[in-house]
């Protein structure tokens, strides 16, 4: 096997960096209009979050970029006029941006509770930035998706996060330039070693790799503070060292 060297990795590395900078990037916009706007209110209500749509509608009616779906999620008990609240806009099967329109409502059939989801849960206890995923959306799309999440804080109060949607589809359309650049075999996997992208058949999308250890692997691997890295691949569908 051909063990990767360090320009491999680097190569993929800045290519999730860039692509999870163009979805983070979003969900900060998306924060600091809701702040902005949640910090002369105090006690708010649905029409206030009208900041998100015409940051969010622009970036989805763009096809050439990866987002498919962005905007804010209420902390319960937040708004006035609605316990539980996604300001949230998501492309339709035609490629437009439309409104997710959810069930609000606790009792309610369908109700979408979002309160213990990691996408909100880790932002909301760390005060960090997070990327979940690849996991099934059965929400939007129903589709192998990455869902970046930054906190929403007003005067140290958490209100809720600001977030970004990308397709795996299209994090792989991103991403596989750099990886196919590379002889030797290697994946980007999230902080469970599940895998989002690779360029080895053998090793696909949502395919477990046992043993990784994220906090373990040297920085160079790392994506920042997000909980995804860049790893070399063995032929038993093992992680490996990259050469040095």
């Amino acid at each position: 096997m051909t063990a990767p060297t360090l320009t491999d990795v680097a190569r993929a590395r800045d290519a999730v960096t860039e692509l999870a900078a163009h979805a983070l990037g979003l969900a900060d916009r998306i924060a600091d209009a809701v702040g902005r706007s949640l910090a002369t209110r105090p006690a708010p209500r649905r029409a206030d979050l009208e900041a998100v749509e015409p940051l969010v509608v622009p970036v989805l009616a763009d096809a050439a970029q990866p987002v498919q779906g962005a905007g804010f999620v209420a902390a319960p008990a937040l708004l006035r006029d609605a316990e539980w609240w996604l300001e949230w806009f998501a492309r339709d099967p035609d490629g437009r941006p439309q409104r997710l329109v959810t069930h609000s409502e606790p009792q309610a059939i369908g109700f979408y509770d979002y309160e213990h989801l990691p996408w909100y849960v880790v932002p909301r206890d760390t005060g960090a930035r997070h990327v979940t995923g690849p996991y099934v959306d059965y929400l939007c799309t129903e589709e192998y998706t990455l869902t970046f999440t930054t906190p929403v804080l007003v005067a140290g109060r958490f209100c809720g996060v600001a977030g970004a949607d990308i397709a795996v589809k299209n994090a792989e359309q991103a991403l596989l330039p750099a990886l196919r650049a590379s002889a030797a075999r290697i994946a980007v996997v999230n902080s469970f070693g599940r895998i989002l992208s690779s360029n080895s058949g053998r090793h696909l999308c949502g395919d477990l790799l046992e043993g990784v250890d994220l906090a373990a692997l040297p920085a160079d691997q790392r994506i920042g503070d997000l909980p995804l890295a860049v790893v070399a691949l063995d032929d038993r569908g093992r992680y490996a060292e990259a050469r040095r």
